[in-house]
């Protein structure tokens, strides 16, 4: 038996709505339906916007049917967040195209039931990292407002991001948590005997911690944020990780005096603990104290330090220079690169990255995964709203720019992938925008909906009568589960598949917007809230616009509701 490219049907099989038998040859075609509707008001708009994006989509958008419906008790619905299909050879627009017997796996009969045939060592997807067991520690060096805590959060979300299981541990949030903040900033006078040895005693207890973490089997990255500026300090810590077999070190220093960023970053560091509830001028005066008294002790990275040769990165001025010693990789060691890598794409820049889904397709009104339909008449409203949305938001950036600075101000990036919904939805940010310059429109076909091989064109109700033992192993490995069929994809290699937009965002120095259907919409909501991989399939993705701004130590996310259909 055959799939029909295009919306996916089973050949052979009567599935209901659409399917009709080919007289002169094998294969049988759901013919595309083309639906109508009346318009909406904007209460029915938000409304259907937030059911579709609260149930998992299909490439045609979104699964209409909640978790806790009947068809839930077998296993987890939101599993089925996929199908463009796209990434199938013979895929064109989706409509109609035959694939061939052998690229696909051909549904045998097994009482009464059917199951995907393929390669057990198809099934399922691994993370290097977690084969390896490779143990890295990574210790922060550099004055206050150097963009440390920024970096390390950054750090966090990546190497999470990519299968490594890391943690932070900040010293400043250990000496809060033992009662000591809002001090002063005679505190961190280096000639102030009693609180150098409190300094140094809760510095060493954050290592400690790490040390028992990264002890731990599984966890791969530990990140130490603290300013360890002496040489002395550096010198217990790396002493004190070489205690533990087979963890590795190295030290990674953020210098910076450009005074454009330290202003920012000034202005950011005014929100922590340590100055809540104070004047601003108060806080910003005592702040600056702080910074010269560790300035009189600081004592950069050298290659060099008491005999022993260091393994460091050293990132100058928000990444507008990167310097590496000692940091080889090797083929069980490849977390050093990872690291470098991320540090040359993050920088410390104010901006703010949008998150939004495309308009409401055909397949998703109908439930019916994968596929490649046009938007439906409420799909189509979802463009114009997010153009209102950019020009509002662009509108208000010029008019906070300083005049000299307004040509410098460029309009939101908008990226998407390449289906027939994303296109539509995009033409109208093209359209108009408040910058002299025109909006840059990036279409990707790695920003498609996720794959989901065989069952494309398949309603949920068929694919758990269909292929109950694939629906049980949705359930059971819902972030490595891979679909079967040519081009079927797991979560985790959608979190592949999105890496080089993930550095691409991590890179802009304006804002950006990304419009995606829900699984991938996942994957990005995970990136920048560093969740962790195995709770991607069970994020739940707002209906409006999701928005991360750049905070002092790593983004905001705030939720905007508009009007339109969302897949």
């Amino acid at each position: 038996m055959a799939l029909v490219g295009g919306v996916g049907c089973v050949t052979g099989l009567a599935l209901g709505v659409g399917l009709t038998k080919a007289v002169s040859s094998k294969q049988e075609v759901r013919p595309r339906i083309v639906r109508q509707e009346s318009s909406s008001d904007d209460g029915e708009l938000k409304e259907r916007s937030k059911n579709h994006a609260n149930f998992s989509g299909g490439g045609g958008g979104g699964t209409m049917v909640p978790s806790k419906s009947i068809y839930a008790q077998s296993f987890d619905r939101r599993r089925f967040a996929g199908g463009s299909g796209v990434q199938r050879t013979l895929h064109s627009l989706g409509h109609g195209s035959a694939l061939e017997e052998n690229s696909i796996p051909s549904p045998q009969p097994r009482n009464g039931q059917r199951s995907a045939r393929r390669r057990d060592s198809a099934l399922f997807t691994q993370v290097e990292h977690r084969v390896t067991e490779e143990k890295l520690v990574i210790v922060m060096v550099g004055l206050p407002a150097r963009g440390k805590s920024y970096i390390s959060k950054a750090l966090l979300r990546y190497l999470n991001f990519l299968g490594c299981t890391t943690r932070l541990f900040n010293a400043g949030n250990l000496r809060r948590d033992e009662g000591k903040a809002g001090i002063n900033a005679d505190f961190f006078n280096p000639n102030n005997a009693a609180a150098k040895a409190q300094r140094e005693a809760m510095a060493m207890q954050c290592l400690e911690q790490l040390l028992e973490f990264l002890s731990e089997k599984g966890n791969n990255v530990g990140i130490l944020d603290a300013t360890n500026t002496t040489i002395e300090r550096r010198k217990k810590v790396r002493e004190k990780v070489a205690e533990y077999p087979g963890m590795s070190c190295i030290f990674l220093e953020s210098l910076c005096t450009d005074p454009s960023v330290l202003q920012e970053n000034y202005r950011l560091k005014l929100v922590n603990d340590d100055y809540k509830g104070m004047d601003a001028s108060e806080a910003t005066a005592d702040f600056e104290n702080r910074v010269q008294k560790y300035e009189q002790a600081y004592q950069p990275l050298e290659d060099v330090e008491e005999g022993v040769e260091m393994s460091y990165i050293k990132l100058i001025d928000a990444g507008k220079k990167l310097v590496k010693h000692k940091c080889q990789t090797s083929a069980r060691k490849s977390l050093p690169g990872h690291v470098f890598k991320l540090l040359h794409s993050i920088h410390l820049g104010a901006r703010s990255i949008f998150i939004a889904l495309v308009g409401e397709s055909e397949n998703s009104c109908l439930g019916r995964l994968g596929g490649d339909s046009p938007l439906t008449h409420i799909g189509s409203q979802r463009g114009p709203a997010l153009a209102k949305f950019l020009n509002k938001h662009e509108a208000e950036e010029l008019q906070a720019a300083e005049a000299a600075e307004k040509d410098k101000v460029e309009p939101t990036l908008v990226m998407c992938g390449t289906l027939q919904r994303h296109l539509h939805t995009v033409h109208h940010l093209q359209m108009s925008t408040p910058h002299k310059k025109k909006r840059t429109i990036l279409k990707f076909q790695r920003l498609n909906e996720l794959c989901v091989g065989g069952m494309d064109g398949l309603t949920l109700e068929e694919v758990e009568e269909l292929y109950p033992e694939e629906a049980r192993g949705m359930q059971e490995n819902k972030l490595t589960y891979r679909y079967p069929g040519e081009g079927g994809e797991s979560y985790q290699d959608l979190t592949f598949r999105l890496h080089e937009n993930i550095l691409r965002l991590e890179q802009l120095r304006g804002s950006a917007m990304v419009l995606c259907d829900p699984a991938v919409f996942r994957v990005f909501l995970a990136y920048f809230r560093a969740t962790p991989l195995e709770q991607i399939p069970d994020l739940e993705v707002p209906a409006g616009i999701v928005q991360f701004t750049r905070t002092h130590s790593g983004f905001k996310e705030d939720h905007i509701d508009i009007p339109g259909g969302g897949a």
